[in-house]
Parts: structure tokens; C-alpha cells; sequence
């Protein structure tokens, strides 16, 4: 008996989740879900796999992903929900995205190797290919990057969880960081559009802004980029977090979202994050809150000016 529960961000092999397309499925109608948003970092190359398990268990399921976007501060992600994954120009726009984190790969690990880690590219591709059951999604086609580095770094004993790996070596200002390509708020938020989809702020306290009035700041200035919406229910959300971004959607009238951000494994500060119901069962997302982000997109289509 499926509830009226959903979850519409969470991540697969295809970028740094656990469970391939086909498992995440499957395990949300173990939980009992009625729909689910594959959102991976920067790569769409799940959704086909996503897809056809939703058909075959009975689950509704959304065309998603997680891009990461140019911040000074904190991390800013945007979720694009609804995509046209056939969508040409969004994927050469994802292409670059993948590129940019191939490209700086060897430089933290070369970073990582002045630091004393014996660590190669060799074993974070095969890290990548392990993640995504190989015959799958190879390491050509999956999103790979800091998640693979740190898993790595893990099984060799030089740090104990992912999250200390970033905080002490892999996060921006960190000894073996190394920027890479990222897009700004307004080239994502158009892209994200380009391939039919609504833009979607993801977690906005990861934002780490220095006030409430400064995440205000940011998230008016994203609405008049064309921002759509802003995930106001997440596993990590303190109920305050939670009362400010609802505030901030109901100000500046955008659509509400929620997810857990479901990788399979423990989330930032070592908590287990799950499917559907976050940490320790806090999270509750609604299948209206789906309906309402599919009358929001509704909306902007038939506003959009005929060419």
C-alpha cells in the first residue's frame, strides 16, 4: 500500500549515490513512496534506467538533476525538475559540467600526493565503475569527482567517513582543493529552463549565509533570474531553516520542493540519511507539494512568449 509520500531529490550511481537507478526504484516502493525525483550531480545519464523502473514498480518518477552553480561562499546547488533529458543543448551544457570535474581530478590528486596520500586516478575510476556496478554506467559516461576521491581515501584508512574527507582535505579553502567549471546562478537557472524544467534552490543553508536578511538577499535576487521554486523541506533542515524558506516561498511567490538527498549512505555530520524520510523520520513531503510544482511549470509554459 503506497502513502501519499514522496521524495524529489536523491542521487544514484550515475553521480556518488549507492544504488543504481533501477535499486533507488525499487527501494522507494519498499518505503512505500508514490513518486521520486532522480536528481544526480550534473548528469542525466540515470534517468533512462530510472524510468523503466518506475514503469515496472509502479512509481511515479521525475526527470531530474542537481548542477552546481558559482558561489563565494557556502555551496549553492540548483535542482532542475521536469527536464527534457532528449534536450540537446542541456546536455552539451551538462557535458561541460563533467569535463570541468574530469579536468581537475588529477590535480587533487596530484594535491593529495605532495600531501603524503598514495592515491591514483587509476583507483578513483575504479572506485567510479565499482559505485555504478560497471556494466551499468561506466566512468566514461557517470559523473565522477570528490565523492570517488574520498571513497577512495576511506577504504585506504586515511580518513574515517566522506564528510571528514571533505572537511579536511577536499572542501573549497581545503589543501587539496581545486576549483573547477561551474556555471553562474543565471546561466543555470536559463539552462535548466532551456530543457523545459523548473529551477529549483536546493538547501538553501548550505548556502552558509551570515544572516537570514543575507539569504533573503540572495534568494530575491535568484527570483529575478528566474528562479522557480526553493526546497523548503530537506533532511538536514533545522525547523527554523524550515520556517524561513517557507516564509522566503510564500514572499516571493515561488514553488515549494522537498527531498532527502538520498545518497545511501551517511550525510554531512555522520547522520544516515533515508529515502523518502530523512533523518531519524523528519522529513514528510507530500504528494501535493508534486502537484503543485507540475501546475507551477504548467503556469510558465503558457506565460512564456510565443516565438
Amino acid at each position: 500500500m503506497f502513502s501519499d509520500l514522496i521524495d524529489l531529490h536523491c542521487h544514484s550511481t550515475a553521480s556518488d549515490g549507492r544504488l543504481t537507478p533501477a535499486q533507488l526504484v525499487e527501494h522507494a516502493k519498499q518505503l512505500g513512496l508514490k513518486a521520486l525525483a532522480l536528481t544526480d550531480h550534473d548528469t542525466i545519464v540515470g534517468l533512462g534506467m530510472f524510468h523503466t523502473a518506475g514503469r515496472t514498480h509502479g512509481i511515479e518518477t521525475v526527470s531530474g538533476v542537481e548542477i552546481s552553480v558559482d558561489y563565494p561562499t557556502g555551496a549553492m546547488h540548483m535542482l532542475g525538475l521536469f527536464i527534457d533529458p532528449q534536450n540537446q543543448s542541456f546536455r552539451a551544457f551538462l557535458k561541460q559540467l563533467s569535463d570541468g570535474r574530469m579536468a581537475r581530478n588529477p590535480q587533487i590528486i596530484s594535491k593529495l600526493n605532495q600531501l603524503g596520500f598514495a592515491i591514483t586516478l587509476e583507483e578513483v575510476e575504479a572506485e567510479a565503475r565499482l559505485a555504478s556496478d560497471g556494466s551499468i554506467i561506466g566512468s566514461g559516461t557517470k559523473s565522477v569527482g570528490r565523492p570517488h576521491i574520498a571513497a577512495v581515501m576511506i577504504k585506504k584508512g586515511y580518513v574515517p567517513h566522506k564528510q571528514a574527507a571533505f572537511d579536511t582535505y577536499l572542501a573549497k579553502g581545503r589543501p587539496a582543493y581545486e576549483p573547477r567549471f561551474v556555471a553562474d546562478p543565471e546561466e543555470s537557472i536559463a539552462q535548466i529552463h532551456s530543457a523545459a524544467g523548473l529551477a529549483i534552490l536546493a538547501h538553501p543553508p548550505y548556502l552558509l549565509a551570515k544572516s537570514h536578511e543575507e539569504t533573503e538577499a540572495v534568494v530575491a535576487e535568484l527570483k529575478g533570474k528566474g528562479l522557480d521554486g526553493i526546497e523548503v523541506y530537506f533532511s538536514t533542515h533545522t525547523p527554523e531553516q524550515t520556517a524561513l524558506c517557507a516564509r522566503l516561498a510564500k514572499q516571493y511567490d515561488l514553488a515549494v520542493s522537498g527531498g532527502s538527498d538520498f545518497h545511501g549512505e551517511a550525510g554531512r555530520g555522520g547522520m544516515m540519511i533515508e529515502l523518502g524520510s530523512g533523518v531519524n523520520g523528519t522529513l514528510r513531503v507530500t504528494y501535493d507539494v508534486l502537484e503543485q510544482l507540475r501546475a507551477r511549470k504548467t503556469q510558465r509554459r503558457t506565460q512564456q512568449p510565443r516565438r
